[in-house]
């Protein structure tokens, strides 16, 4: 497999060194040729057949039912009572299976020598600056956490990758902590205060690995294999004999790279899992407190849109024997549980991932590259019948037998998009935590390879079969890998035209292969069928249909009554809306009129008092000309009282005479 490391391009906030500043003085990464055999390689796949224990050889476990041929080549068998062999008897399917792989490691291989024959060139690549991936791949039980880790007596690939390091730049390590991993694939310079923080995280880990160890000796009881010495306290295997010791392997180590005696490194490592589709960090001191709950990480992306796991913990490492230390305290954080498959079964994914910073040997030194190397344990698949599990093992089942159908999905559809003719089609990576951290590998940036574990037991035959074919078609997959190294560091996308760097070669997709391989069994084998068993299977073929037609119509109902519920809710909440809205726009309008009312009403007032005044002006008369006109009309009224008194006086004068007349 041809992947990359999760590499970004550009770096958040003012302490962080972007290396497209950093690089400006280097020319830009040229695209690369589809046609150059150096960039289009296929996905390498290792396998390796586990022994059998004490236990399965009671049980007759042993019937070869795993034959390797050839370094390249292994046939699968199927046993009497396997279900394939009941599907060939039937004339459905086969008995026998043949697989090709990268390179086949039988039961007898040691740690070392599967090291030398997977790992080496990988961790070459990877100190030249060149990202790497690791995943390892089989059902439970089949080994692949003592692939990575080991045992007290021979340890894993990841401890021997970490010892070659380590041998690699020996004498040019860069001590201090001021230069830390950031995002995917950027450089935080640190203050003098977060070097003391960096510090002290470290200590407080280092510490609650002693103080677990210290725990553990002080019990009376007996260790399990799941706690053992070796798991928390043990570190002097991480410097064993079975490692790099030899002065002549070390140096032709040194002269197999690009270092040189200008340049410093400085390594920093995490450890984290994905449990039921949550990211936990592993090294978190605080998950192993009983009353507080695990905090959850988040996957975000960068500008560049690499993923990177936010909030992760980076430690800075100084040997061997500190990254040992660290992984045992992320194993005691690591979520495992018996099953009948296996007695300490892994029930999460776990990636353990190294970044490798090239620096310039100087005083305030200035950064060359960065690299990162990733080993993620996959969890193994499992029947829930087989393993019997219940409650809590059974959702942990459904997950992870969920994020590895969706890892085989991609894969197949990688495989698909191979053939030009036929449009791409769309590639899940985002519909699991596993492979959005996985996309980046899949798209140029960096080598990886992919490790088959399985056991050779009669009683998991079909699940094995099940992960072989899986691992035939991811072993077509032909990726374009740009060539990412210290001296040409920024990734750059290959193709003018924009599109994904992954180059084909095949014509037919993983499914069509699959169902093209199945419709060819069944057409043979049908033939063979009487026709009695053709008419039984026809007619539970029909019993099924109506089956599957009842119970998709029932779930159109349910979908639909759903659906009609959630219209009425929304039509319902859209009428209270308004109707709240119409209520504040009446009573905005009401407080709008009647403020124009009283404006009005004040309109009015002011114009009748302006009527009255003009209408006093206009019969203004002069006090003046008042009193005169008064004086005037007194005058008469004098005159006139004056006559009428004269007229009253005559008048009695005249009855006076006329009464004298009479007498």
């Amino acid at each position: 497999m041809e992947g990359s490391g999760m590499s970004s391009a550009a770096c958040e906030g003012l302490e962080s060194l972007s290396y497209l500043d950093l690089m400006s003085k280097h020319p830009p990464i040229e695209c690369v040729s589809i046609d150059d055999p150096e960039a289009c390689q296929p996905l390498k796949v290792y396998l390796r057949v586990r022994p059998f224990s004490k236990a399965e050889l009671e049980n007759n476990e042993f019937q070869n039912c795993v034959i390797i041929e050839n370094p390249e080549t292994v046939t699968l068998q199927a046993p009497k009572e396997s279900s394939a062999m009941k599907n060939s008897e039937k004339g459905i399917g086969q008995s026998i299976h043949r697989f090709t792989f990268t390179r086949v490691f039988g039961p007898e291989t040691t740690q070392s020598e599967f090291f030398e024959g997977t790992m080496r060139e990988i961790v070459k690549t990877y100190i030249d600056g060149v990202n790497g991936l690791v995943f390892t791949y089989g059902v439970t039980n089949a080994g692949k956490t003592f692939t990575i880790q080991g045992s007290p007596k021979e340890v894993g690939i990841l401890t021997r990758s970490l010892d070659m390091i380590f041998t690699c730049i020996k004498g040019r390590q860069y001590l201090k902590m001021d230069l830390k991993p950031h995002l995917s694939n950027n450089i935080k310079k640190l203050e003098d205060v977060q070097v003391k923080q960096e510090e002290a995280i470290k200590a407080a880990i280092l510490a609650s690995l002693k103080e677990e160890t210290e725990n553990i000796l002080n019990s009376p009881t007996t260790l399990s294999a799941s706690s053992s010495i070796y798991d928390l306290t043990s570190t002097s295997n991480c410097t064993s004999p079975g490692l790099l010791s030899d002065p002549r392997e070390e140096k032709s180590l040194t002269t197999g790279t690009d270092l040189n005696h200008k340049t410093q490194s400085s390594v920093w490592v995490s450890f984290c899992e994905i449990y039921n589709e949550y990211v936990y960090d592993l090294l978190d001191t605080l998950s192993t407190s009983k009353n507080q709950k695990r905090r959850i990480l988040r996957i975000c992306e960068d500008q560049g849109g690499n993923s990177y796991i936010k909030d992760l913990k980076w430690i800075n490492i100084k040997s061997t024997e500190e990254a040992c230390k660290i992984l045992k305290i992320g194993n005691k954080n690591r979520s495992l549980a018996f099953t009948r498959m296996n007695q300490y079964s892994s029930r999460s994914h776990s990636i353990f991932s190294i970044r490798l910073l090239r620096l310039t040997d100087e005083d305030k030194p200035r950064v060359l590259g960065i690299s990162e190397l990733s080993l993620c344990d996959l969890a193994g698949s499992e029947r829930c019948n087989k393993a019997q599990s219940f409650g809590d093992r059974l959702k942990e089942a459904g997950n992870i037998n969920n994020s590895l159908l969706i890892l085989g999905k991609c894969i197949a559809a990688l495989k698909q998009n191979q053939n030009p003719k036929v449009k791409p089609s769309y590639v899940p990576f985002r519909e699991s935590k596993l492979t959005r951290l996985f996309q980046p590998f899949f798209c140029g940036k960096g080598k990886a390879c992919m490790i088959v574990n399985i056991n050779p037991c009669a009683s998991t035959y079909d699940e094995t079969l099940h992960v072989m074919k899986f691992s035939a078609v991811a072993k077509q997959v032909i990726q374009t890998v740009i060539p990412n190294n210290f001296e040409s560091f920024v990734p750059r996308l290959v193709g003018k035209d924009g599109k994904p760097l992954m180059h084909f070669d095949a014509n037919i997709s993983a499914q069509e292969l699959s169902d093209m391989e199945t419709s060819m069994e069944e057409e043979v084998d049908i033939t063979i069928m009487s026709h009695e068993d053709l008419l039984k299977t026809t007619e539970n073929l029909k019993e099924r249909l109506v089956m599957e037609k009842q119970s998709k119509l029932l779930l159109e109902v349910q979908i639909r009554k759903e659906m009609a519920e959630a219209m009425f809710q929304q039509l319902l909440e859209t009428e209270e809306t308004w109707s709240k809205r119409l209520e504040d726009v009446k009573e905005s309008y009401e407080d709008k009129l009647e403020s124009k009312f009283e404006m009005y009403k004040e309109a009015i007032k002011k114009h009748a008092y302006m009527c009255a005044v003009e209408q006093i002006e206009d019969h203004y008369v002069p006090i003046e000309e008042f009193i005169a006109e008064q004086e005037k009309v007194e005058i008469l009224n004098t005159r006139r009282c004056s006559k009428q008194k004269n007229n009253c006086r005559g008048s009695v004068k005249s009855k006076m005479r006329h009464t004298f007349k009479w007498s």
